[in-house]
């Protein structure tokens, strides 16, 4: 590492922001060379470091440091992958999943027959479960488990209403018992959504009152397939259509900042909420 004997008088200046320190100078062996520089006083200017009278750059003692430690050290470190949010694909295929269910559970422009959705369903089902799979690759115990089990939901639903996979066929003889069945299925995802719902309360509004009015989409249902109250099922479907609504603006607030839109949205955090 040679030393620079001269250096621009711009230099000058950079000394008024220098940092000072003493350092104490081990005494010298008789062995030792008595060229080396005065090691009394070190001062730091721009990039380069005064020892003694002499000028060094801080790059050469970087890379003297690197050639003495050995090659392990010399090496750059391995890069660690980033991973990409899951978060707002599941609520993406989420949020449509439920706002065409609830428009068709709501009787909108007359519509009583989920048939053509049913498909949908399943393919909208298994994006939202890839999403709970890859929130396992960010460690994201919540949302993982949340889209995990909302995405063999879907699947599970349209499986429910297709006739390739015969269960409607297998309660021919006994259509209420079939209601049953299903309210049976549907109380259970209630008990499971309200869990959820309350492991929420420290995140956002939107992730809240998305599984909120989920919960309430749930509970409708239910009722309506014990009672077979068209009102109950209506309900339920206005409630899915708030429940996306709600997954919609987490979705927008997720994926839009300033550098990719000129409206972004805040997502507001729940109060005592640590994380947004």
């Amino acid at each position: 590492m040679e030393p620079i004997s001269s250096v621009s008088s711009s230099q000058g200046s950079m000394r008024e922001t220098k940092q000072t320190q003493n350092v104490e100078v081990l005494p010298q062996t008789p062995g030792e060379s008595k060229e080396r520089p005065n090691c009394r006083h070190i001062e730091s200017v721009g990039d380069y470091i005064l020892i003694g009278d002499q000028f060094f750059k801080k790059s050469d003692f970087v890379n003297t440091f690197l050639e003495d430690s050995g090659p392990e050290m010399s090496n750059e470190q391995p890069r660690q992958a980033a991973f990409a949010n899951p978060l707002p694909l599941g609520l993406a295929s989420f949020s449509f999943m439920c706002l065409t269910l609830g428009l068709a559970n709501a009787r909108v422009r007359g519509v009583t027959n989920l048939y053509l959705l049913n498909a949908s369903f399943i393919f909208g089902g298994a994006v939202v479960l890839l999403s709970g799979l890859l929130s396992f690759c960010v460690g994201d115990t919540f949302c993982m488990t949340v889209f995990g089990s909302f995405g063999g939901f879907w699947i599970s639903w349209g499986c429910l209403n297709l006739e390739q996979f015969g269960v409607a066929k297998a309660y021919a003889d006994n259509p209420q018992e079939m209601q049953n069945i299903l309210g049976f299925y549907l109380a259970g995802w209630t008990v499971f959504n309200f869990l959820v719902m309350v492991c929420s309360m420290k995140s956002t509004w939107g992730i809240f009152l998305l599984l909120l009015f989920l919960d309430l989409t749930f509970l409708m249902l239910c009722i309506g397939s014990f009672t077979q109250s068209v009102n109950a099922f209506m309900a339920g479907g206005y409630f899915g259509i708030l429940s996306s609504c709600c997954g919609w603006y987490s979705l927008y607030c997720s994926i839009a900042n300033k550098d990719s839109t000129y409206v972004p949205l805040i997502a507001y955090p729940m109060p005592g909420a640590h994380i947004v």
